[in-house]
């Protein structure tokens, strides 16, 4: 609601009347700092008769998330549905049972409470971030929209206008193109299933096609209720409203497809190159190792616009075989059951042969041993202050709960995971290296490709 200059009024009032006041304010805060410290809480994971798992965080924050994550990203699709995790992702606020799209957007609004629906090929997850004080509402609706979809045609149909701009913004994005054409070339469905719904798809999109795709995928074993800055039993006795089927967890195997390649060829002078192997799963033990690799080689840079030279192999190796602009990283995804671990290049078309080769000569250089201990040392702290500051990130930190509540039933604590970064030794690396390079690649290209070399002159 916005003021109109008549509501601003000054009213001068005595100086004397601020006095008490101040002598208060001060001695509240002489008393603030005497208090005890709050506790720090661990991470608490249940279950509920239903199956439906439990997961909270209480952190005392006056902004409370709270999160139902569900096995129901693109990897469970099959040919008859694909594209239903992107629908449902763009139709998160629509009518549910008690709840209409108006009163949801309304209710939300009248809280302070912000609703976001987000995909990966394994989750779909549905969060609201609102006032500690409003929980309560915000978990009403929060159950409403994940176990109570109505999927009314007229709606569905009104609001297939999400999908069409999410392609439409994906098909100008090279990158995205790169990364989902590599994922299709390593994984036959399942994992390579996309995360956007294809356009012949769209208009097949039923209310029914829908609802059979929830039906099958929103049951109480899929599915995990998680807040943080919530009481662990106030979230259950929340958890108990949540109306889904009952049935036992969706389990899905992806399997490894390597010595395949997807090109586009287009007229673009920049090209996109992703290569990759076969990595390792969130449950894997193998997965820090790789992770500590990905800061070795050269993960994204720090800084916008920076190439992090002085330590990333990928950048060293391509700035010795060319002299114009590039950009190389290293990508390490990691699913429920296995990941790709590779590097992505983005350069000029004439360069790209010379590129590609020096990069792909840093992963050889790996499973010969050439990993120097300080370097080592260097990639291990990345990798741990990357890890500490996505804890800082509430969002990022909701996510990571969500997912080991839902996969595991409990939750790792980071001091763990950090001691065990701390005991990883470069020959750990070595092993690892020659594991997953032992597999073969997958490529996925696209730009002018006239001198981008097919997979196998690369091997």
């Amino acid at each position: 609601m916005m003021l109109s200059r008549s509501c601003l009024v000054y009213r001068p009032r005595p100086i004397s009347r601020n006095i008490p006041k101040r002598f208060q304010s001060a001695q509240a805060a002489t008393a603030q700092t005497d208090r005890i410290p709050l506790p720090a809480q661990d991470a608490q994971v249940s279950k509920l008769t239903s199956g439906l798992t439990i997961a909270s965080l209480e952190n005392y924050s006056p902004i409370s998330r709270v999160a139902v994550i569900v096995n129901a990203g693109s990897r469970y699709e099959s040919t008859k549905n694909l594209g239903s995790s992107h629908c449902l992702r763009a139709f998160a606020n629509l009518t549910c049972t008690g709840a209409s799209t108006f009163s949801i957007t309304r209710g939300l609004e009248a809280i302070g409470a912000t609703l976001e629906a987000t995909t990966t090929r394994d989750h779909l997850l549905y969060s609201i971030k609102c006032l500690r004080d409003n929980v309560d509402v915000a978990v009403n609706y929060l159950t409403s929209i994940a176990g109570g979809q109505e999927f009314r045609r007229w709606e569905v149909n009104d609001s297939k206008y999400r999908v069409d701009l999410d392609l439409a913004l994906a098909e100008v994005n090279p990158q995205i193109d790169v990364m989902e054409k590599l994922h299709g070339t390593a994984f036959r469905g399942n994992l390579g299933n996309s995360l956007f719904c294809p356009k012949y798809m769209l208009n097949e999109f039923t209310p029914d096609l829908l609802k059979e795709f929830v039906d099958t995928q929103f049951t109480a074993e899929n599915m995990a209720l998680v807040g943080l800055g919530v009481d662990h039993d106030t979230l259950k006795a929340m958890g108990e409203k949540l109306s889904v089927n009952q049935g036992c967890k969706v389990n899905t195997v992806s399997k490894y497809y390597g010595g395949t390649e997807s090109r586009v060829q287009n007229n673009n002078s920049l090209v996109h190159a992703a290569l990759a192997v076969q990595g390792a799963g969130i449950h894997s033990e193998d997965v820090l190792t790789l992770s500590v690799m990905q800061y070795l080689l050269g993960p994204q840079p720090s800084i916008k616009w920076g190439s992090h030279m002085a330590t990333s192999k990928l950048n060293q190796a391509a700035a010795k075989v060319t002299q114009s602009p590039f950009h190389a990283s290293c990508v390490n995804m990691s699913y429920a059951d296995t990941g790709l671990f590779g590097f992505y290049v983005l350069g000029h078309a004439s360069e790209m042969e010379s590129v590609l080769k020096a990069t792909m000569g840093q992963f050889g250089g790996l499973t010969k041993g050439n990993i120097d201990e300080n370097d080592f040392k260097r990639a291990k702290n990345q990798l741990k202050s990357s890890l500490l500051m996505k804890c800082e990130d509430q969002e990022s930190l909701l996510e990571s709960v969500a997912v080991q509540s839902l996969s595991t039933g409990a939750y790792q604590p980071i001091e763990s995971v950090l001691a065990k970064i701390d005991n990883l030794k470069p020959q750990d690396a070595v092993n690892v290296a020659k594991k997953v390079f032992n597999s073969k690649p997958v490529m996925a290209v696209n730009g002018d490709l006239g001198n981008t070399p097919y997979l196998d002159e690369l091997l």
